[in-house]
């Protein structure tokens, strides 16, 4: 369970670690400026505080187990939408949908652990779980741009 949660949090913060991992790939490939690729961090990081009061909601009605594989659905949606981008508006579209997921994952993951997790693990499974988002830093930074140099921006989103 605490594997999960942990790719949970990885997962639903991806898109935007890539755009920053892979920035200078995006705007020769996309034809975008910086000024564009810095408005994705916006797009996405304000679709999810917007969303977020509601997306505690939705999990409260769906439950975490729904909640996390639409996080997982939506997460891989916007990752596929970001490597098929031809241009600036997919590329916002495609972070936007990201901030969906994000929404969702410390709602869906907090209440996965009350539902799963006995009272006296819950604090380190927490603080495990929550390592998931430095994890997903990490991914979309080294190993992506590593793969970036031998695939292309656009193979290593699809890898």
């Amino acid at each position: 369970m605490t594997a999960l949660l942990t790719c949970a949090m990885a997962f639903s913060m991806l898109q935007l670690f890539l755009i920053g991992a892979l920035g200078p790939r995006l705007v020769d490939g996309l034809g975008i400026s910086p000024t564009m690729l810095g408005l994705t961090t916006t797009v996405g990081f304000g679709t999810a505080a917007v969303l977020s009061p509601g997306g505690g909601r939705m999990v409260d009605r769906i439950g975490p187990r729904r909640a996390l594989v639409l996080l997982f659905l939506l997460s891989a949606a916007a990752l596929a939408l970001i490597g098929a981008a031809p241009g600036a508006g997919l590329l916002l579209g495609a972070v936007a949908l990201g901030g969906i997921p994000q929404a969702l994952a410390n709602p869906a993951t907090n209440k996965a652990i009350l539902a799963t997790v006995e009272p006296a693990r819950r604090g380190a499974v927490t603080g495990l779980k929550q390592s998931g988002v430095q994890l997903g830093a990490f991914v979309a930074g080294l190993p992506l741009a590593a793969l970036a140099g031998g695939l292309g921006w656009r193979g290593a989103v699809w890898t």
